[in-house]
């Protein structure tokens, strides 16, 4: 898949890098994950990370 701008996926990739804790090898899996969140797909989330419904409205975990 191609998009418009390559700039945006890099962003994202990088964003959620950063999101994970900025881990070592990983670079295909937070590369796939931007990729379906820009085709707006639904990623399964992370076990590490908590739920949408364990954040409070500040998105901080509970």
């Amino acid at each position: 898949m191609q998009f418009n701008d390559e700039e945006q996926l890099r962003r994202r990739a990088y964003a959620i890098w950063e999101r994970q804790g900025c881990p070592e090898g990983k670079d295909a899996e937070i590369w796939d994950l931007a990729v379906k969140e820009m085709d707006g797909q639904q990623a399964p989330q992370s076990r590490n990370a908590p739920s949408s419904t364990q954040l409070d409205q500040q998105g901080q975990a509970r």
